[in-house]
């Protein structure tokens, strides 16, 4: 067998026998290196899924408006955190619908003057579970649900349209608010014309 080799290869061109011989002895590298390759990472998998890692616990802020307020034509936001619910917290404690919910700042047809825009969103605990929020601004995307207060800055002047998506944490009773203000005016902007050559 050793002979026929040494004859088939010996009647090959000579620029093809070295070519061959070359890439045979340059594939056996790369196909050892692939199989290593899918070893390990067929061992990673068995590790990571033997053990699982715990879940980390999460607090939720729910966030109300303070019932001693005397002042309620400050345009400044002061949310203060005033409940902390434990992810332990059973179903059977709140109702798992979406309580009574609305958007306190900015005022609907609001212009704003601040370069801050802070959206407070008055929403009470107690029978009903706690909430989270996604928002959008005019044509954006969605934001992710987070039940943290919210800001707005360096906005062009004119209307804006806030829409604010409120989900409770235990079901998915969901509620949509809607909101338009103005930052600076309400006059639309004015085109700039441009020459065309």
């Amino acid at each position: 067998m050793l002979e026929k080799f040494r004859h088939w290869y010996r009647k090959l061109p000579d620029k093809k026998r070295y070519l061959e011989f070359v890439t045979a002895l340059l594939t056996i590298p790369v196909l050892l290196t692939v199989i290593y390759t899918n070893m390990v990472s067929i061992r990673e998998d068995k590790k990571s899924n033997a053990t699982p890692t715990p879940e980390k616990s999460e607090k939720i802020v729910i966030i109300r408006e303070d019932e001693n307020k005397e002042n309620e034509k400050s345009n400044t936001p002061t949310p203060t955190p005033t409940l902390v619910l434990s992810p332990t917290q059973t179903a059977k404690e709140c109702k798992k619908e979406v309580g009574p919910v609305k958007i306190s700042n900015p005022a609907e047809e609001e212009v704003v003057n601040e370069d801050l825009i802070c959206v407070k969103i008055d929403y009470t605990t107690g029978e009903y579970c706690s909430v989270a929020w996604s928002y959008k601004l005019d044509n954006n995307n969605w934001s992710d649900y987070t039940s943290s207060p919210f800001c707005f800055s360096k906005l062009d002047p004119g209307k804006h349209e806030l829409d604010l998506r409120v989900q409770s944490t235990v079901s998915n009773d969901e509620t949509t608010l809607k909101r338009t203000f103005y930052y600076q005016t309400k006059e639309p902007p004015t085109p700039i014309p441009t020459v065309s050559p």
